[in-house]
């Protein structure tokens, strides 16, 4: 199992090594390189299974992702790059704040793409069900409210907003009882 190991970790490792030694690249190579790193990972841990490091595997794929989008910041790939880098902070690397500062990034930088909304609601729910920071969650919800009312995610926001600091036996005790609401008022009948 450790030579496995060992191989797939060199393999990666060339593979960044690819990506951080080409000279000038384009943004798109660069994207099309963090991608096969990307897919290269995943197989590994795939592989790997709940032996897999994940700063390991994962960790030089953000950071391939993240040059795209800090050397080539207002094009196609740098959007794909920068939401990738965000959600593998979030997800696999556990990098909360690296995660909620890439998806600001995100909708800062690119506010008219279809994934600005997630990446605006991302950075309330990181902030709220992760780091506990309610103020700074309100503040992302209520920007996602104002600038994506219409979005599908608007009704988690809003549900989110007012529920901020509350605890799961909290919303539960006050959620009405769905049957209370559609039975028939009981009225006395003549005896």
């Amino acid at each position: 199992m450790m030579s496995r190991t060992v191989l797939l970790m060199s393999l990666l490792s060339i593979a960044v090594g690819i990506i951080g030694g080409c000279s000038s690249p384009n943004a798109d190579e660069m994207l099309a390189q963090a991608q096969a790193a990307h897919d290269q990972a995943q197989r590994a841990a795939d592989s790997l299974g709940r032996n897999a490091d994940a700063q390991a595997l994962f960790g030089p794929v953000a950071a391939a992702y993240e040059r795209v989008a800090f050397e080539h910041p207002s094009s196609l790939p740098a959007e794909q790059a920068l939401f990738k880098a965000a959600e593998l902070h979030a997800g696999y690397l556990q990098n909360v704040p690296r995660a909620i500062e890439m998806y600001k990034r995100f909708a800062d930088s690119f506010p008219m793409s279809a994934k600005a909304p997630t990446a605006l609601f991302m950075v309330g729910y990181l902030y709220n069900n992760h780091l506990g920071m309610t103020d700074s969650a309100a503040v992302a919800y209520k920007r996602f409210l104002q600038q994506y009312p219409q979005n599908e995610l608007a009704t988690s926001a809003q549900f989110e907003l007012e529920t901020l600091g509350k605890k799961p036996e909290e919303l539960l005790l006050a959620r009405p009882d769905p049957q209370a609401a559609s039975a028939p008022p009981r009225t006395k009948t003549p005896q």
